[in-house]
């Protein structure tokens, strides 16, 4: 039998879409190449707005796409990205390490495995208020700690409200 899930988890279960819309934000916000484009600028002055572009076109795709979605597919669309709207030719290994992490995504939350997911969610309550998200900048009041018991990922707490939640529930 497949243990029950609690949580987040839960109630990312039981919206798939909405779930990969915030494990897209969760896998950009921790893109240090983006981080660095859109905190010194360089896709001008609306950096964040093409950064939210980018999530949103990362929303669309992975969303509406019936088919398989390759890593070096990804790794175009991320590559052309990063040189047309923020002048950056990456060559650190990151873009292929993104995409690597958005494709496995996409696979994990429609085989309904939100482990990797929840890691990334917890790693982003901890940055709070230490450095800005890429795609959403979030307050301090939107993500409750005490939710969440962080020793055990499927805990018996209850936050299937997750509408707080910068990120959750946009890109439809």
């Amino acid at each position: 039998p497949t243990p029950e899930l609690k949580g987040p988890m839960a109630a990312w279960a039981s919206n798939p879409k909405e779930a990969l819309f915030l494990g897209i934000r969760l896998v950009l916000d921790e893109w240090d190449t983006l981080i660095l484009a859109v905190k010194n600028g360089w896709g001008g002055n609306d950096s964040e707005l093409r950064a939210k572009y980018l999530f949103e076109d990362l929303c669309d795709w992975f969303s509406k796409s019936t088919k398989k979605i390759s890593e070096p597919q990804v790794e175009d669309f991320l590559n052309e990205v990063m040189q047309d709207d923020f002048s950056v030719q990456a060559e650190d290994g990151s873009i292929q390490l993104t995409a690597k992490r958005l494709v496995q995504l996409r696979r994990d939350v429609s085989n309904a495995n939100f482990d990797g997911m929840f890691r990334m969610w917890q790693r982003s309550l901890k940055r709070q208020g230490k450095h800005r998200n890429v795609i959403t900048e979030t307050k301090d009041d939107e993500f409750d700690p005490e939710l969440l018991n962080e020793d055990d990922p499927k805990s018996t707490k209850d936050e299937s409200d997750m509408k707080g939640v910068e990120g959750w529930g946009q890109g439809e």
